[in-house]
């Protein structure tokens, strides 16, 4: 029996009236305030994801489904899995995008965005039964301002993706198993949105499977019977479609796929950094009251509903110790532990919103006080967050990890082992004119991060930056490069070089030659194009060097502005 003396296998949904002509008869005048709370969040989510993101260059993991793309068919896509995990569905769509209007980086990134801003709305949405309305409203507004959930919104990876799948899977089964008047329609939603979730990437297969275990032990207590014949049925419903996706590429890359675990281990620092990642912070203090919510939110969500925090509990705690069992590699990162817990994250938030006004009760029953103090709340987290430093532009690398490794900088190894050579006087003087008048090409480049330089370059002279591939001129690259011949490639932020010298500017004003690498820590060993090589047919086609030093050559590009950089030569 639940706590309400209902049957374990019963639920009963809220009764929805009918619809009188006005908005505050039909809500009531209590819930308009944190209607207004929501939409508000809403806009500031869907603000924080899509700002910008045009301009945002294609950096690190979103290469792995780029890669694969450009050296394999669809057969190849699907049957396999490589040591770089490239999630299949992703690039699948990346391939029909290809073959079809041409990958783009708004095309690529498009489902992560609509995913991050439809879980702000959805979550609190379909989890009515869950909580009432003003810890809905304080949900939306963790989601909304969540700076993981914020990036992961902004990049073409599968875990926004995953982040919102799980977050309805858990949702739909829970409704499924207690009894909802929808039950078949739950369920089919379950079913789909696992699949969807555990082929899009494996690990959120922890947490999305669990509801299995733990109502099936509650179904064993209870003598077994229809209960367990029900969730019998819906295991082999969830995983006939999971085998038949994901058995054909484990397969093949068994060992692959067997290689990536069992190789790294979460340490008591790395799960502290990834804490107050997971609560938006570099600051110990709102992690602590993050916790504190949290905790307050569980107990609260116990008295009300002990099959629900049971649950909720379960499923969270659970599907962590199984990624610390599983220990893949990289997992001490503190950035990679927090997107494979990120199927959790949204239900983490919604116990600190639950906690949150459970911490302050009056806030609930003063509505109007209540949604301004939660509203002032959200915009505190925001600003003692990491999204602030993103905004002074133009910056195109808010995914390097620069920002996203650690939101400490004294704890960010992207920060830390910075070389501190001389940032060219070429890129000093460019801070003159007036930020984003400007566009330069970069080349050659390196798309990891921790060879990357150009996020610090940008921080100095404020100006766009194209990203410049350089073969087949200074020799054929094809990681993190692709011939201008690749007609279904159309990133708007990548220029050839072989264009270049054609007469093609892209609109930009100088091209930037690196004639070596810059690489973090810089003893690592950075493989570069033969720049020497093709410096004379650059110059050929552009005329002599615009500025020179030891470490770039810049060519001032037909029809472009010219200010006046310091000639070093």
């Amino acid at each position: 029996m639940s706590p309400k003396g209902r049957p374990e296998g019963e639920y009963r949904s809220e009764k929805r009236e009918g619809s009188p002509v006005s908005l505050r008869a039909r809500v009531g005048s209590d819930a308009l305030p944190w209607l207004a709370l929501a939409a508000v969040a809403l806009v500031a989510g869907a603000w924080l994801r899509a700002r910008g993101l045009s301009a945002q260059i294609v950096i690190d993991d979103e290469w792995h489904a780029l890669h694969k793309l450009l050296r394999a068919d669809m057969l190849d896509v699907v049957t396999h899995l490589d040591y770089a995990d490239y999630s299949i569905p992703l690039t699948v769509y990346f391939r029909w995008l290809h073959d079809t209007v041409g990958v783009t980086e708004w095309g690529m990134r498009a489902p992560m965005l609509a995913a991050g801003i439809v879980l702000v709305v959805a979550a609190p949405a379909l989890a009515r039964a869950w909580a009432p309305p003003p810890v809905r409203a304080a949900w939306t507004v963790l989601l909304a301002v969540s700076p993981l959930l914020v990036y992961f919104s902004r990049t073409a990876r599968p875990y926004a993706l995953t982040a919102l799948l799980a977050t309805v899977a858990l949702i739909a089964f829970e409704r499924w198993y207690r009894g909802d008047r929808r039950r078949d329609a739950w369920g089919a939603l379950y079913v789909a949105a696992t699949f969807v979730a555990g082929w899009l990437h494996m690990t959120s297969l922890a947490f999305v499977l669990l509801p299995f275990a733990y109502f099936g032990v509650r179904a064993l207590r209870a003598g077994g019977g229809e209960p367990l014949r029900r969730l019998v049925r819906m295991g082999i419903a969830t995983a006939l479609p999971l085998l038949l996706a994901l058995a054909p590429p484990v397969v093949n890359d068994w060992f692959m796929f067997t290689a990536k675990a069992g190789v790294d281990s979460v340490t008591p620092a790395s799960a502290g950094r990834t804490a107050l990642m997971l609560a938006g912070s570099a600051h110990a203090i709102v992690a602590i009251l993050m916790g504190a919510a949290t905790a307050a939110g569980a107990v609260r969500v116990w008295r009300r509903d002990r099959v629900l925090a049971g649950y909720l509990l379960t499923v969270m705690i659970g599907g962590t110790l199984a990624i610390l069992a599983a220990r893949p590699n990289w997992v001490q990162h503190p950035l990679v532990f927090a997107r494979y817990l990120v199927p959790a994250l949204p239900l983490l938030l919604l116990l600190a919103a639950e906690g949150a006004l459970a911490l302050a009760p009056l806030l609930g029953r003063v509505p109007a006080l209540g949604a301004t103090t939660i509203a002032a709340a959200g915009l505190a987290l925001w600003h003692w967050g990491p999204l602030p430093a993103h905004a002074p532009g133009p910056n195109q690398f808010t995914g390097h990890l620069r920002y996203q490794f650690d939101y400490d900088d004294a704890h960010n190894p992207y920060v830390l082992k910075v070389p501190d050579e001389p940032v060219p006087a070429f890129y000093r003087e460019l801070a003159q004119s007036r930020p984003g008048s400007l566009t330069l090409i970069e080349a050659p480049w390196r798309l990891e991060s921790h060879h990357n330089p150009h996020v610090w370059y940008q921080q100095v002279h404020r100006q766009h930056v194209l990203i410049g591939l350089v073969t087949p001129l200074c020799g054929v690259r094809n990681f993190g490069e692709y011939p201008e011949t690749q007609a279904g490639m159309r990133l708007a932020n990548f220029a050839h070089l072989t264009a270049i010298l054609r007469g093609q500017s892209y609109g930009a004003d100088f091209l930037v030659v690196h004639v070596k690498p810059w690489s973090t820590p810089p003893e690592a060993s950075v493989p570069w194009p033969d720049v020497a090589h093709c410096l004379p047919a650059i110059e050929s086609a552009l005329g002599p060097p615009f500025y020179v030093d030891e470490r770039i050559v810049v060519f001032a590009l037909p029809g472009g502005v010219r200010p006046g950089p310091a000639r070093a030569k």
